[in-house]
This record gives C-alpha cells, structure tokens and sequence, in this order.
C-alpha cells in the first residue's frame, strides 16, 4: 500500500516541525512521564482507609497521569508540529460507529481466550456478589481505563507511529512502537518473556487496526475494553498489575501458567498469542496481501 493512501500517516506530514525518529521515541516516553507530575494533586486528597475509596483513588490517579500525557502530547502537536489534534486520527467522520465498534472487538478479543479456557476447564469463573458499590467500582474503573488506553495509543499508534513512518518507512514505525510498547510494559509484576511477546503482538495488531480503519477512534476503545474488561469482567490481572474494584466474576485456575497466563493475567496466556497472530495476519492480508499486489509495503 502506498504511504499516501495511509490517511493518518500523510497527515503527520502536515506538521510544520519534523522530528528526529530517535528523538521522537524518546520524547513519547517523555510525554507519558510527565504525566505522572498531574498526581501530585493525590497529596491534596485525605488518606484513603476503605476498598472502595482506594479504588476510587486509584481511578484519579489514572485520570491525572494518563489525562496529563495527553495533556503533553497535544501541546506539542497543536503549538510545536502545528497541526491539528485530528489529524492523529481524531476526525470526526463516522467517529461514534468506529468507536463503538472498537469497543465491542476489543471486549470479545479479551473473551475468546477466557471462554476457551473456561470451556476447556482449565478457568472457572465463580460469580461475585455485585453490591451498589461494586457498581460504582466498576463504572469508574471504565472511565479511568477508557483515558488510559486513549492515552497510550494517543502517544504511541497516533503520534509516534505517523512521525516514524514519515521520517522512515512504515514497518520500521510498527516494528519500533511495537517493541516500545513492550518497553514500557517491563517493569510490570508477573513479566514473562512470553507476556511482553503478547504486549509486543498487541502493538502489531494496534498499527494494523489504525491502518486499517484510517482512525484512532475504533483502536482507542479498542484498548480500553480489553484492559478494563480482564479485570472488571473477568477477574485476572491487568498486565501484571491488580484493581482495587470488585470484578462481575472471579478466576479460579488450574494447569499450567502457559495456557491462563499466571499472576500476569490473561495477557500472559499462548491462547492470546494464538488469537492476537491470527487476527494480525489477517489484517496484513487485508492491507498487503495476494490481492492488494499493486500495493507497496514503504
């Protein structure tokens, strides 16, 4: 495929500044931690003593520093690049469908390796007790993971990604946001070589998807379904890291860590490395396969 008929990635070109693919890798990693700066509003706050107060703690302190990093990263390319905030994919035509649309891809992503593991035994799914105030967790973790994963794919799939590909090639942007991905996700607690594979896999599909949809709107609530949905929904750990909110249900597992993916959660699984390979071929086929033979992998 041309790299003219990649909607998101001409539209990098609009930027009046062009920056260094080094640089630029750099400076995202920059953007996300200066979000962490916003959570010193936190000491402001009274301590928290419940479950549930630090839970809603924890969705703030998401909110801050996530909702900071988009805070940067739209600074530098509205008064640094120049360019509009839409044209990292944000345009409005058909918005609310694509959206919609990712949302429900990303939540049955999430539950395809959770139902074959249930159905194979291997997870049992034991339903919790879903108070008011189980609710209210689970609402506003939503909201707290549908900044975090627009955050993410903001400064990685619809800033980093177009200015690589721009400067250099495209396979060199979905090769290096994808190992950055992985990057960022090395410290998490339950990291396994077979994991950050998985975190890796998920930053191919993630430039395939916003290739394919000519958008960042689907592959952002894409990314928040499926990370608050292997909590909230099903219980397992996010990447490693645990929720404060009641889940609808709980794992039990049996059998080995390979196939339920261990303290790291679902994430950790081969099935998701299986189902993550497939739907990543498939979108390639569709962008640069047999019938897309006029097209041009640059």
């Amino acid at each position: 495929m041309q790299l003219t008929q990649f909607k998101i990635i001409e539209a990098a070109k609009e930027g009046r500044r062009k920056v260094h693919p080094v640089f630029a890798v750099i400076l995202a990693i920059v953007f996300l931690t200066l979000g962490e700066l916003f959570m010193l509003f936190m000491l402001f706050l009274p301590k928290a003593e419940t479950t549930f107060s630090k839970a809603i703690y924890s969705d703030i302190e998401m909110i801050l520093t996530f909702g900071g990093a988009i805070f940067f990263v739209f600074l530098w390319i509205k008064f640094v690049e120049k360019r509009s905030i839409s044209s990292i994919g944000f345009w409005r035509n058909q918005w609310i469908g694509k959206y919609l649309r990712g949302a429900l891809i990303g939540f049955i992503f999430i539950s395809i390796p959770v139902m074959l593991l249930v159905l194979t035994g291997i997870v049992q799914l034991q339903m919790q007790q879903i108070t008011p105030t189980a609710i209210l967790g689970i609402a506003g973790s939503l909201v707290a993971f549908l900044i975090q994963g627009a955050t993410e794919e903001i400064v990685v799939r619809g800033w980093l990604f177009p200015v690589l590909s721009v400067r250099s090639r495209i396979w060199v942007g979905i090769v290096v946001t994808s190992f950055l991905f992985g990057f960022l996700h090395l410290l998490n607690p339950g990291i396994t070589i077979l994991s950050i594979s998985n975190i890796i896999l998920v930053g191919v599909f993630a430039a395939f998807y916003v290739l394919k949809d000519s958008s960042l709107w689907g592959i952002c609530a894409w990314h928040s379904l499926w990370n608050w949905s292997q909590y909230n929904v099903y219980g397992f750990a996010v990447s490693g890291m645990t929720i404060y909110s009641t889940p609808l249900f709980k794992p039990v597992t049996n059998g080995a860590e390979i196939l339920h993916g261990g303290s790291f959660g679902i994430e950790g699984s081969i099935i998701t490395t299986i189902m993550l390979s497939i739907a990543s071929i498939v979108l390639w086929k569709q962008l640069w396969g047999r019938k897309a033979k006029q097209r041009d992998f640059s």
